[in-house]
């Protein structure tokens, strides 16, 4: 999960990955107040805060948002800043309240399995320089939590996995304790989760059920973890092999520049080390372009491919225009050179000639959701050059459609995978 605004912006193609897997893996316990009367005023959030994780990446968190009628205010979460340590300590964010803020919605955010801790949490505003009003506190030594689960907007923040606690805390008197157990892990799971030396580089995958395999491959700047609200069901009848494609989630990389091809020879050693000779494959978005590439140059080793919102070229002809200007701002703004490279990936590949797409032989499903990133004549044109194909779009669906869709999605998914590939043809109605 990656909860902050520079990530989700990043994810541009792959914006489902922060409205639905995250919700199996973090919680929220939060207050919202009105900031009637103070636009303009610098606001600041402190809290005593411990952490007793039992995965690695879990993690404690304060947040802070700024609600505005139109457009975005201030928002912070912490991310680069988990709180992991058993020692209390305080933390805080500060921020200003701009024009426009009605509501400042702030708390505590809690990911993954383990004991989270927290205690005299303040909001404050600065009146007049140097001058601070208190605005909320709450110590827990009334025995009353006056936060709620969720984030004070839309339905999020809710997890039945956490429950929380006023809870007699060691030297702090009372204090509020947010646990979470059999919180899922998937993309995280140190107890499952494997590397493979593969092209050199560390390639990260987590294997989970029996029966015929299936390979889950994530979109731009995604992770395993993407797909993390699926496995549960998937696992029920297919052996899942997820994998961080390189550069991406912890998968490592190298100097070398990224590209497609480059990905699927990634997937295609795996399979090699793993001696899995053959599996099924669903892609979203650049995992569906591996599924293309994979099902192209490594014909034995794809039984059928699930291709969800792929292009086999990256200009207008493909892609809608918006999409590749806002690409270019994430570039010129951003800073990290990872992320600018899996933008710059976008932009630059894939090129791959309609022709060579008849080069597969195994059943491909192209599916997209009506009101994709990806232009509809374009899928139908991939769909029109893969001689065993079949196509589906879903209605009223975005680019993340097979979330959106999820029980439909999952309906069809299973349906190309486990009955006999079709393809009639209405023509033979009059011959």
């Amino acid at each position: 999960m990656k909860l902050s605004k520079t990530i989700t912006l990043i994810v541009v193609l792959s914006l489902f990955i922060h409205k639905t897997s995250a919700q199996d893996n973090w919680v929220s316990y939060s207050k919202a107040v009105s900031t009637k009367g103070y636009e303009g005023h610098n606001f600041r959030l402190t809290a005593m805060i411990k952490s007793e994780p039992t995965d690695d990446s879990a993690s404690a968190r304060l947040w802070a948002r700024a609600d505005k009628e139109k457009g975005e205010g201030f928002f912070d979460n912490m991310w680069n800043r988990p709180v992991r340590t058993k020692d209390w300590k305080m933390y805080s964010i500060e921020g200003k309240i701009d024009t426009g803020v009605y509501k400042l919605a702030f708390g505590a955010l809690c990911q993954y399995n383990g004991k989270f801790y927290y205690d005299d949490i303040k909001l404050d505003i600065e009146t007049s320089k140097g001058k601070w009003k208190n605005i909320f506190t709450d110590n827990f030594e009334n025995i009353n939590d006056t936060l709620e689960q969720g984030i004070q907007s839309r339905h999020s923040g809710f997890n039945e996995k956490f429950n929380a606690a006023i809870v007699d805390a060691e030297g702090k008197g009372k204090a509020l304790l947010i646990e979470g157990k059999d919180v899922p892990n998937y993309g995280v799971n140190n107890k499952v989760g494997k590397y493979a030396n593969v092209n050199g580089i560390k390639l990260y995958y987590e294997i989970y059920g029996e029966g015929a395999p299936l390979v889950v491959l994530h979109g731009n700047g995604g992770s395993i973890e993407s797909a993390g609200s699926f496995y549960p069901d998937l696992i029920k009848q297919y052996k899942v092999i997820a994998i961080d494609s390189r550069s991406q989630g912890r998968s490592t990389t190298t100097n070398q520049p990224l590209t497609y091809d480059l990905m699927a020879s990634d997937v295609n050693a795996l399979l090699d080390q793993l001696h899995i000779d053959s599996v099924f494959i669903w892609g979203q978005s650049d995992g569906a372009i591996l599924a293309l590439l994979l099902a192209k140059d490594y014909p034995k080793k794809v039984k059928r491919a699930l291709a969800y919102s792929p292009n086999i070229q990256p200009d207008s002809l493909a892609v809608f225009p918006w999409a590749i200007t806002a690409m270019h701002k994430i570039i010129a703004e951003n800073q990290d050179p990872k992320q600018k490279a899996l933008m710059q990936l976008m932009l630059d590949y894939p090129n791959i000639p309609y022709s060579e797409l008849s080069k597969i032989k195994a059943p491909v499903l192209i599916m997209s959701g009506d009101r994709d990133v990806i232009r509809p004549e374009h899928i139908l044109k991939m769909f029109q050059s893969i001689p065993n194909s079949q196509l589906c779009i879903l209605p009223g669906a975005t680019h993340g459609g097979a979330w959106e869709k999820k029980e439909l999605f999952l309906t069809i998914m299973n349906d190309f995978f486990n009955q006999p590939f079709k393809m009639p043809d209405t023509r033979s109605w009059f011959e």
